[in-house]
């Protein structure tokens, strides 16, 4: 990919060939390694022959290794993202991800500390995150010396970890994006590998059920045919490419929005994310949609319901040819994975919300535990690895406070009413500062909208699962975080 930004490295000059070059040995070396991992388990040769020089490339070219871990994160998940170092019989939790972040994350220190306020002025947003992490260290410090006998504290650093280590990818990637053509860039890259992941569908549907989805299996009878993760970055696929292509319109008049290959993709995604059957993905995606008609001006909200309308056309009457051919043909040729899938689908959208779901009446016990365990220090919190008692019928069970599906009430009841104030403080300041921003240029307004958009899809489906507490979800609200912060300087930079 010849567009990979160029980014002077803490020692010497990168030029775009040579970024392009580190990018694409990075994808192959984290590849290989997370498709080792993926299909025969850790292997400590293959971990030193590949994870290791691509940290140090990583270093020499921080654009290209976060570049490369959106993409090995898209396509291979957990593979690349959770499977532990292992020496013999010890198992230390240091990923492969975490080896390409730090170096990354170094570079970009040095870059800041070479540059200075040339590269990136200090906002309110940055240090209310920062004091955020500093109050996210005291409760991991104060669980450390023994407060809170039921902290696990493997847990307990896991949950610091993905607040503050992941969250640094903040910092980073608002030092590392600098301008349109980085901005462009990444969003391209991210694309591209989410086009490539097209293929896991393709396998799902074909082996009747998708890759990696057992871990995360149904409340509800039926199948998926796409992995969690990978339904959850069609969803954010999806949201890019809907939400700028009216500026993109706007931009190229002569350019048809509608091409077909930007409709094929869309349908792609579309078909991932209802076969995925996460139903949190499907509300989030539709009151993202609506609530960006309804905010957006007005020739831009006529041009996105115009492109769902030539969306909704194809698709519905093809729905209703399949199922009249369905109807038409006896049972035992038409084999019932059609039948059953249609039948699955539809039982899991009428399960939104009814009490017979077991996944929403365990959540409900869960947090009801939770919140009374939280009740007896809301100004602190509970801290890290705490665990709390679940009696649901048979079901008796000691659950982790991060795991309880629902990312903003895990802050809550973790961090206390202290830290979460602070959080949202900083989001308030970040997004605030963006929609006060203005340009007359259309990739800014197209972007000003996929970022706000993508935050705000986020934020909905944060209640539904542990996002923050999982890095190869979590990952990419810290990303987003940070193209918004890069996205309000570049508007103060034209302005």
């Amino acid at each position: 990919m010849t567009g990979i930004l160029m980014i002077q490295s803490p020692f010497f000059r990168n030029t775009k060939r040579s970024e392009t070059i580190a990018f694409a040995f990075l994808v192959v070396l984290l590849s290989a390694d997370a498709a080792v991992n993926a299909f025969f388990g850790f292997s400590l040769p293959m971990f030193f022959a590949t994870v290791i020089p691509a940290a140090f490339l990583a270093f020499l070219y921080p654009r290209s290794g976060l570049a490369a871990s959106i993409v090995a994160t898209v396509l291979f998940e957990r593979f690349f993202t959770l499977v532990p170092l292992t020496v013999g019989e010890a198992t230390y939790k240091l990923y492969p991800l975490d080896l390409i972040l730090v170096p990354v994350f170094l570079s970009a220190f040095f870059l800041f500390i070479r540059d200075g306020e040339r590269r990136f002025r200090f906002t309110a947003a940055d240090r209310l995150l920062l004091l955020f992490f500093a109050l996210v260290t005291v409760v991991f410090a104060v669980g450390l010396i023994g407060l809170g006998r039921d902290q696990g504290l493997a847990t307990a650093f896991s949950t610091w970890k993905n607040y503050v280590f992941y969250g640094a990818l903040y910092f980073a990637t608002a030092i590392l994006v600098r301008s349109w053509e980085s901005m462009r860039t990444v969003a391209k890259i991210f694309l591209s590998a989410v086009a490539v992941a097209g293929i896991f569908l393709l396998v799902g549907i074909v082996r009747g059920g998708g890759l990696w989805t057992e871990y995360t299996p149904l409340s509800t009878p039926g199948t998926r045919f796409l992995a969690f993760p990978h339904a959850f970055y069609y969803s954010l696929g999806l949201i890019v490419v809907l939400l700028f292509l009216p500026y993109r319109s706007e931009d190229r008049e002569k350019e048809l929005a509608a091409s077909w290959w930007r409709y094929a993709f869309v349908v792609l995604l579309s078909a991932g994310v209802v076969l995925s059957l996460m139903r949190h993905l499907w509300i989030g995606i539709a009151v993202t949609l609506v609530v960006a008609i309804l905010s957006s001006p007005k020739h831009i909200g006529k041009t996105l319901v115009r492109f769902a309308i030539g969306l909704a056309i194809p698709l519905v009457t093809v729905s209703v040819l399949a199922l009249a051919l369905v109807a038409s043909l006896p049972e035992n040729l038409v084999g019932n994975p059609i039948g059953n899938g249609l039948s699955i689908v539809q039982e899991r959208a009428l399960s939104i919300g009814s009490g017979t779901d077991e996944s929403l009446a365990w959540r409900e016990a869960v947090w009801g535990s939770a919140l009374s365990r939280f009740s007896e220090h809301p100004l602190s919190g509970i801290g890290f690895g705490a665990s709390v008692p679940v009696e649901l019928g048979d079901y008796r069970q000691y659950v982790e406070v991060r795991d309880m599906h629902n990312s903003w009430l895990a802050l809550l009841i973790q961090t206390g009413v202290s830290g979460t104030a602070v959080f949202v403080a900083f989001l308030v300041s970040l997004i605030a500062r963006l929609s006060h921003s203005g340009s007359r240029v259309p990739f800014f307004n197209g972007s000003k909208a996929v970022l706000l958009g993508l935050l705000l899809f986020q934020g909905i489906v944060f209640f539904s699962q542990p996002y923050l507490e999982t890095n190869l979800l979590g990952m990419f609200f810290w990303m987003t975080l940070g193209l918004t912060r890069s996205l309000s300087d570049m508007a103060d930079e034209v302005a």
